[in-house]
């Protein structure tokens, strides 16, 4: 019997240890060195844009902030014609959340949680704009309370690589219900990356009136998105 008690004390020690190497003591190297304010600019010929809050009062966006645990956000519309488009990307710096906590905040939780609902789903998809391949975006079409319909382009980047949504579930939900829900994603995350999870991210989501093969085919939309490099969206462009 002691020798297992050894034994179990032994490995409960070692985890520790890791968990605690891990937790504070990462020595991840910061891939994006810039300002998403700079990343997402303000001004692009032909459009008109302006910035977004994330809530309508400063509790809510405090709420959001204490929620998404971001370093950097901003949320930009732009519009040109009959195309809106809205330009969203928060980023965590390494060490910030796992990549559980950050990638579960996307138009399947957070808008189907608040009461959108989903109508279609793409995986994976690939893009150009001219001659630059898109990394492969997630692609969603939802129906608003009110009942409108928009679409929603997103990258989920972790070190600067998509990750996976292939096993998204519908509406994750928030607390430890939510953490339940999505233990198979854990487990999954820590076969795929190991168990230091809580890496350099960054989410970046496009939602608009138009479909991404509407947007990906109109000259206006193709030069908005080619303004948008920095954020690493493109196969020949990392973050910097």
């Amino acid at each position: 019997m002691k020798p297992f008690l050894y034994l179990s004390a032994f490995l409960l020690l070692a985890l520790t240890a890791l968990v605690v190497r891990v937790e504070f003591f990462s020595t991840q190297t910061r891939l994006f060195s810039g300002r998403l304010d700079d990343a997402v600019p303000r001004a692009v010929i032909g459009w008109q844009s302006k910035d977004l809050p994330l809530a309508e009062s400063t509790a809510g966006i405090q709420s959001v902030r204490g929620v998404l645990n971001y370093d950097q956000v901003v949320q930009r519309l732009f519009v040109k014609g009959d195309i809106q488009i809205i330009v969203y990307v928060a980023y965590w710096e390494p060490g910030r959340v796992s990549l559980v906590d950050a990638g579960s905040h996307n138009p399947d939780s957070c808008w189907v949680y608040a009461g959108c609902e989903r109508l279609e789903r793409d995986y994976a998809q690939p893009g150009k704009i001219g001659a630059r391949n898109l990394l492969p975006y997630e692609h969603g079409l939802y129906r608003t309370p009110a009942g409108g319909q928009i679409h929603a382009m997103f990258w989920h980047l972790v070190n600067g690589e998509p990750n996976r949504y292939d096993e998204q579930e519908i509406g994750w939900r928030n607390g430890l219900v939510g953490r339940i829900e999505r233990t198979t994603l854990v487990i999954k995350d820590f076969k795929e990356r190991g168990i230091e999870q809580r890496r350099e991210q960054m989410f970046v989501r496009l939602s608009s009136n138009k479909s991404p093969r509407e947007l990906l085919a109109n000259p206006d939309a193709q030069f908005l998105l080619s303004q948008l490099g920095k954020l690493g969206i493109y196969g020949d462009e990392h973050w910097k």
